[in-house]
């Protein structure tokens, strides 16, 4: 009875904080739809179509990529085959989009959860912290290509902006070669912190609780983390794929819906400004503003025009709907509800399913 108000409190402000972003972005997206024209954005997506079919046929390869990215970190024989992880992504992808602000934490101990029949979560779970640090360094060299993109595009010779982009890149691309290499020489940064930190602080408590999980998760990762050539090139494919067919989503979109003929870089460039977007604006539901105002502006100085681009933000946003719909399918499929999911993938993060060594 006395933790309830300690872990109610938690969830009151990330309400709060839910709320409050979803009304800044709405007001966002109200402008920008304003701002573009409401009937330019009506005859593009009436230009777009059936096209959007294959929009959503590309957003399903996706997934389908990022559960063999997964399988590629499940060490040793497994029973996760590809129409399974497929499934437990998607699902754990719905359930991301419902919470929002905790979607990372919760929504891949979900996809474990989802898959529990076939795998313990105890080794699908370590795989997919592993999967997604290789996203997310592959997600910091998109960005970072991206902003090499843009000067290319551009072709500017201003100092500001010249100096501006090599500092992103040059940081970005610094962040991924420690993090790979603090990884590939087992060098346990996190676990020296907390007991830098435990030692200063006698009573260990909390602090201890989650040094002990923290350092669990790294050994897991450590454990995992691809160091034969031929699975580290698996790996790096599934997410190559990944964002790929994010560029032709892109791509394809452009072509229907824009006078100008894009080419495979302003795609690319759009790819990454929403890469960007997906990492800076978790608190955003869905990136509902924040979309279409990054996209309508590098749209408006690629010479798409602002239209062009909160129509790409809008049909980005259809398509995950139309996934999220076939996500909860899934769930109700395996009798699961949404809250009961994000109990278990809470359960699973705690710790309590993956305490045992890989």
């Amino acid at each position: 009875m006395t933790d309830r108000p300690t872990a109610d409190a938690p969830r009151a402000r990330v309400s709060l904080l839910g709320v409050a972003a979803a009304v800044g972005g709405t007001a966002l997206f109200v402008f920008y739809v304003r701002r573009a024209g409401l009937g330019e954005i009506a005859n593009d997506i009436q230009r777009l179509g059936w096209g959007f079919l294959t929009i959503v046929a590309l957003g399903g390869l996706r997934f389908a990529a990022r559960g063999m990215a997964w399988r590629s970190c499940v060490r040793g024989s497994h029973r996760l085959g590809p129409w399974l992880a497929f499934r437990a992504v998607v699902a754990g992808d719905t359930i991301g989009n419902v919470v929002t602000l905790l979607s990372v934490l919760v929504s891949e101990p979900a996809k474990a959860y989802f898959a529990r029949d076939s795998e313990p979560v105890s080794r699908t779970l370590p795989a997919l912290a592993v999967e997604n640090l290789f996203y997310a360094l592959s997600a910091a060299v998109v960005i970072a290509s991206g902003g090499l993109a843009l000067v290319f595009r551009l072709r500017t010779t201003e100092v500001r902006w010249l100096v501006g982009v090599a500092l992103v890149v040059v940081t970005l691309i610094v962040l991924v070669a420690v993090v790979h290499a603090i990884i590939w020489k087992r060098i346990g940064v996190a676990s020296k912190f907390f007991d830098l930190l435990e030692r200063r602080r006698a009573n260990g408590g909390l602090l201890s609780q989650w040094g002990g999980r923290v350092r669990r998760v790294e050994d897991h990762i450590y454990g995992l983390y691809p160091r034969e050539p031929r699975r580290l090139a698996r790996l790096a494919a599934w997410e190559l794929t990944f964002h790929a067919l994010a560029v032709l989503e892109v791509y394809v979109v452009l072509s229907l819906i824009s006078a100008v003929t894009p080419t495979a870089l302003d795609a690319f460039l759009l790819e990454s400004t929403n890469r960007f977007i997906q990492v800076a604006f978790k608190v955003v539901p869905m990136r509902i503003g924040v979309d279409e105002a990054g996209t309508a502006t590098f749209a408006e100085l690629l010479a798409f025009g602002s239209a062009a681009g909160v129509t790409l933000a809008i049909v980005r946003k259809a398509r995950q709907l139309v996934w999220m719909a076939v996500g909860g399918g899934f769930l109700l499929n395996q009798g699961l509800s949404v809250n009961r999911i994000i109990a278990e993938a809470e359960t699973a993060r705690a710790g309590d399913d993956v305490s045992g060594h890989v």
